[in-house]
């Protein structure tokens, strides 16, 4: 498991139009393998629509299925008319459900943010559960 991985996000259900089959390219390194136990550092690609700047994440990995929590430093919020705001706070924790396909060394799986209330430049506002696949393999 250690190395770097690439792979891409993308939402599912109900979303805003701008969103729908958006692929957001992310790099994930592990640095720490280890009792089944893993964690290191991922970034999205600003580009195509990710998070910026340089999270953590950790989790396990057990058999052919792997979990971990990403957290990203900056908060990014996306209005349902499209706008997207940058607040220099920490992202909501996002959860990552996947399976590891040994054959083709592909992972594969699903994330989701769970319901919540926040502010948004000071205003409160309520975080619907948001969810969507990912995948990636190492490079």
């Amino acid at each position: 498991m250690k190395g770097k991985w690439i792979g891409t996000y993308w939402f599912s259900g109900n979303v805003p139009d701008i969103l729908k089959d958006r692929q957001t390219e992310f790099e994930l390194i592990v640095d720490n393998y280890s009792d089944s136990k893993i964690s290191g550092s991922i970034s999205d690609n600003v580009e195509t629509g990710g998070t910026k700047g340089i999270g953590t994440f950790t989790g396990t990995v057990k058999g052919c299925k792997i979990r971990f929590i990403k957290k990203m430093p900056t908060r990014t919020s996306i209005l349902p008319d499209g706008t997207r705001i940058e607040e220099e706070k920490p992202h909501r924790p996002i959860y990552y459900n996947g399976i590891i396909n040994s054959e083709t060394g592909l992972i594969q799986g699903t994330w989701k943010f769970k319901m919540g209330i926040g502010f948004i430049k000071g205003r409160l506002a309520f975080y619907p559960p948001t969810k969507g696949k990912w995948e990636m393999r190492r490079v």
